[in-house]
């Protein structure tokens, strides 16, 4: 073979590696957009270097509120106590967002946000005006007016408690009052599905508040014709948090209840009258929340007492609880390469689970830490 064509069979064995090679495509440098610190696409992988502050992590808190008949003395008591828990969370620097939805799940009602105000569906600190609208929210007018309607109705017939077993009373408790049928763990399990008005967030951990009197279907599902659906028990409301928003957010979820917590406290809640009017007490039927304690006896989050004379202490352990999870700094990958974590230029020790790394040390709230790293995909 001659020198030419030696030359031209080289020039063709280098033109078919190069085709064949695998095409290296640049990255999507518009994925940067809304993540946590500065992002740049550097040698093939995105590049960050910021700073994160301790106790600032993100926690997005969903409350599943009771609008039933009978929750209006409830929601009352709790709604000031909830002003310490919004203090707590600011005084740690946390970075949080608060929601709200009701166990009626029918009609379509279920797994939607109640606006606090128009165009508002999660409180934050940015909002001066926060704990208003929490205390205004919390206390459902929709129960409030139930409660009345029922009272009413029983003054009408001269305090017959008989009156309500009447189809003319059904439809007309149909047109003015929720579901009976409470579904605290369905509607959240329909906010996790559907995440109304993108409430909860990539980088932020989860946490949910059961606040109730009854149980799961009013505990009505043994013997009683009311089935409990998958959406309606504990551990899928677990499970679909994992497969609906990931792994990060199944190892950070917190969950808690504010539930009826043993037979004392349910004679309590059974004593109570609707609307001040005497011949209805014990038309109020509470339920001990089985369900809901099925999930916080699990570990995954507190309970809390419905019939305490005081919230503080409870909410203040709930608290603790989320403040707790959020010790640990959210990533924007999962295992990224180069990690480097510096508090005034001291490297800071560190565990590393997913994207959710842990201090070994303990760290003040305010503590600036520098985060360096680079992520193959994001």
């Amino acid at each position: 073979m001659n020198t030419l064509m030696k030359f031209a069979a080289l020039s063709f064995l280098v033109g078919l590696y190069v085709g064949c090679s695998p095409v290296k495509f640049s990255l999507d440098e518009s994925k940067c957009n809304d993540l946590s610190g500065s992002c740049v696409v550097e040698n093939g992988k995105f590049a960050f270097n910021y700073s994160a502050t301790v106790g600032a992590g993100k926690v997005d808190i969903l409350i599943v509120n009771d609008n039933s008949a009978s929750m209006s003395f409830e929601q009352a008591r709790l709604a000031p106590r909830f002003t310490n828990f919004i203090s707590d969370l600011d005084t740690r620097l946390v970075d949080y967002r608060i929601a709200m939805t009701t166990t009626d799940v029918t009609a379509g009602r279920g797994g939607k946000l109640i606006p606090y105000k128009e165009g508002t569906y999660f409180l934050t600190k940015q909002h001066g005006d926060r704990m208003s609208l929490f205390n205004s929210t919390i206390q459902r007018p929709e129960t409030l007016s139930c409660e009345k309607f029922i009272a009413n109705w029983i003054r009408q017939n001269n305090g017959s408690i008989s009156s309500i077993n009447s189809a003319q009373y059904s439809a007309e408790y149909e047109k003015n009052c929720p579901s009976g049928d409470e579904r605290g763990i369905y509607a959240a399990n329909l906010v996790v599905e559907n995440n109304p008005m993108n409430f909860i967030r990539n980088d932020a951990h989860l946490a949910i508040i059961f606040l109730s009197d009854e149980d799961e279907r009013s505990g009505l599902y043994n013997g009683h014709g009311y089935v409990l659906d998958q959406r309606d028990q504990p551990g899928y409301l677990i499970q679909n948090v994992k497969s609906e928003l990931g792994v990060e957010k199944f190892n950070s979820l917190s969950v808690h209840a504010i539930v009826v917590k043993d037979s004392t406290c349910l004679a309590q809640q059974n004593s109570q009258t609707l609307d001040n009017y005497s011949p209805t007490q014990g038309l109020v039927n509470g339920s001990i929340g089985h369900k809901y304690l099925e999930i916080t006896n699990a570990g995954w989050g507190k309970a809390a007492d419905i019939c305490s004379s005081d919230y503080t202490s409870q909410l203040g352990q709930i608290r603790s609880k989320i403040t707790d999870q959020i010790k640990d700094i959210m990533l924007n990958c999962a295992n990224p390469f180069d990690l480097v974590v510096t508090v005034s230029g001291t490297p800071v020790n560190y565990t590393l689970q997913g994207k959710v790394l842990k201090f070994e040390q303990n760290l003040a709230v305010g503590t600036s830490v520098s985060l360096s790293y680079k992520c193959e995909n994001i």
